[in-house]
């Protein structure tokens, strides 16, 4: 079980490696499908509605939903969705990654809580009361709020203190002052470089707190133009977390429909947080569309949706259906590549000696590997593959640990133990049909099969991946994207891992044509890493691929791309680039890595100058001693690096 796999392939048995023609439908068809014949329940019907009228509503939408809004939540919205920087997936990655911690509930007993929600009453009941006699306006009364809310961590605090609030005004007075405070918007890129390094994202400043803690407050009444504002709300990354928890408060059938709707429209961050919580609604009709949507919209973070969709939906009937149901292909490849996502966060947070057992076995284990296995050698799709070999890796780690008596928990050795008469059937297949598979994927130039794809064809040590991925190197002219130069950044790596030195000339061709290294080095240097939306970031990330395959490979005959690169503007590339040069020249013996070390040690970029220094005593360069003491005194941030190689350097002299 420690090996799940050989290095070399077993002859195939066929070239598709499916032993049943089974095929799925297409995309295009609906994606609400009776598992079994049975009469709809109130939630499957609403659920089919809602995929039906897709097409219809999602034009009409927008338009209507910003004449109900309002105009304050409307250009709250606006200001927020507009004035992103990054791209939308990526928003509020920070305070989402914060809001899913895990936070012990607050002690609502102890005297320094009770004190401060005593306080919170006294003060917002004598803000209610001005409010109400007209001598606090709107504006003034949500200026007031924003101190009163400032709690911290806010995920801990957040139902206590909203449950609260609702105590004191069940009647809703202070909605349009919770208007207000979203009308204000999140503070400004300059407000946030002004504050602390723990306040540098917009739910931790006292406004921001304040604002999420008003979305979470118009949950508690159960408005018609409170859902629709919530729905847009639920759009924003940064407060999608909070609306479609309030929509969820509301418990209304348009609040049902606003989550599934806003679902459908919302990208990234957003699109995570509406689905898990529609997954919250427990309704079985939904199942279907919840899973089509999962996967997509939300490139780079499927990771983070998959652990809801893998508890909450019985993925097995989505896998290995009876014969007599037919499913769109989305639905049976989201079904597997949830599988892969789970399993992947699971062997990366898991260790062999932890008790505690990991997120892939909260369900019945067996079972699910063995629709699976039906569902790869019935459709012959790339997903269930890849999906089968992160189980196998699964299994074959906590094996290992129970045969050496690592692991007593019951609740990992069961699942594990009964999974092992399907491992070497599941074997044979992965060293056959399973490798045919893949490669024809990589044929397809599919774009989301790539990563899964290539990884597991290097687990598995196949030659034959090389061809593929030269290909898509030299048919390479110019990048267009990040997501593209990290695809071919994969490619180069996996050539390199597998000793591919044909790639060599291929590689060079990369640093001068597509990444123009000549032009780089002509810009001035640069102390910090570029940001996010530079167009210039693709080839960065290219040009480090390469330097690090020419580092693995040892392709001392490159060593002249690697001294260029010495002198690129953006330091991580330099970086990369002294890290090659340690293993491609490791004892200095050409004059121009000499050369590049020594200009280095004037690096603006402090990481590139401790590279230099440790590069320098490496190389023993007695004539780097005066720059290295100049160091020393007067460049705090390298003066360890410094250290360190003179006390080599003089050593070595003495």
């Amino acid at each position: 079980m420690t090996d799940v796999y050989h290095d070399q392939p077993e002859p195939a048995t066929s070239t598709s490696g499916q032993e049943a023609r089974a095929t799925p439908v297409s995309d295009e068809e609906t994606l609400s499908v009776e598992m079994k014949p049975q009469a709809a329940s109130a939630a499957q019907e609403e659920g089919q509605a809602l995929a039906a009228e897709e097409g219809a509503a999602s034009s009409a939408r927008p338009a209507e939903a910003t004449e109900q809004l309002g105009e304050s939540g409307a250009a709250a919205t606006a200001t927020d969705l507009e004035g992103r920087r990054r791209p939308l997936e990526y928003a509020a990655t920070p305070e989402h990654l914060l809001a899913r911690q895990p936070q012990p509930p607050l002690d609502v007993e102890s005297l320094a809580v009770r004190e401060r929600l005593s306080r919170l009453r006294t003060d917002v009941m004598t803000l209610l009361t001005d409010l109400r006699w007209g001598v606090l306006s709107v504006e003034e009364a949500a200026r007031r709020l924003v101190p009163l809310l400032d709690f911290s961590p806010l995920p801990q605090w957040a139902p206590v203190v909203t449950a609260h609030l609702y105590e004191i005004d069940r009647a809703g007075s202070l909605i349009p002052v919770w208007q207000a405070l979203i009308a204000r918007g999140d503070p400004g890129d300059q407000e946030l470089e002004q504050r602390p390094l723990q306040a540098s994202s917009p739910a931790e400043t006292p406004l921001g707190k304040a604002r999420r803690l008003a979305v979470l407050m118009l949950g508690s009444y159960k408005d018609t133009e409170l859902t629709v504002l919530l729905g847009r709300l639920a759009l924003d990354p940064h407060l999608s977390f909070y609306a479609a928890q309030a929509l969820l408060r509301q418990n209304t059938l348009l609040a049902r429909q606003t989550l599934m709707r806003a679902a459908k429209e919302a990208e990234g961050w957003a699109r995570i947080d509406l689905i898990e919580a529609c997954l919250k609604l427990k309704q079985p009709g939904f199942f279907d569309l919840l899973l089509a949507l999962g996967l997509e919209g939300i490139p780079g973070l499927e990771a983070y949706v998959a652990p809801s969709l893998y508890r909450a939906i019985p993925l097995e009937a989505y896998l290995d259906p009876p014969p007599e149901v037919t499913l769109p292909s989305r639905l049976i490849q989201h079904a597997a590549l949830v599988c892969y996502y789970v399993c992947l966060e699971s062997i990366r947070s898991a260790s062999v000696q932890s008790e505690q057992p990991p997120l892939v076995f909260e369900r019945e284990l067996q079972p699910l590997v063995q629709a699976l296995f039906a569902s790869a050698r019935r459709y012959g799709g790339w997903p269930q593959v890849v999906a089968l070999h992160q189980f196998a890796l699964l299994l074959g780690r906590y094996w290992s640990g129970i045969v050496r008596g690592l692991i007593r928990e019951p609740r990992i050795i069961d699942p594990v133990t009964s999974c092992l008469p399907l491992m070497p059937e599941i074997e044979r297949w992965m060293n056959g049909p399973a490798r045919d598979i893949l490669l024809a994927a990589l044929h397809d130039r599919n774009e989301q099969a790539w990563s899964p794809v290539v990884r597991t064809l290097l687990d598995l040590r196949e030659l034959r991946l090389c061809a593929p991925l030269l290909a898509a190197l030299e048919r390479t002219n110019r990048l267009e994207s990040a997501e593209e130069a990290q695809r071919l950044s994969l490619a180069c790596e996996a050539l390199a891992a597998l000793g591919e030195r044909r790639a060599l000339d291929v590689f060079r061709r990369l640093l001068a044509e597509v990444v123009v290294l000549s032009e780089r080095t002509a810009l001035a240097q640069r102390a910090d890493p570029l940001p996010p939306e530079n167009e210039r970031v693709p080839g960065s990330i290219l040009a480090v691929a390469v330097l690090r395959s020419l580092a693995l490979l040892e392709a001392r005959e490159c060593l002249d791309l690697a001294v260029q690169a010495c002198r690129d503007f953006d330091p991580v590339v330099r970086e990369a680039a002294f890290m090659a040069l340690m293993r491609l020249d490791s004892s200095g013996e050409q004059w121009s890595s000499r050369m590049a070390m020594r200009e280095a040690l004037s690096d603006p970029a402090p990481a590139v100058a401790a590279l230099a220094c440790r590069l320098a005593a490496q190389y023993r360069d007695r004539e780097s001693l005066p720059a290295l003491r100049y160091l020393l005194q007067s460049r705090p941030s390298v003066r360890e690096a410094a250290a360190a190689a003179l006390a080599q350097l003089e050593q070595a002299v003495a």
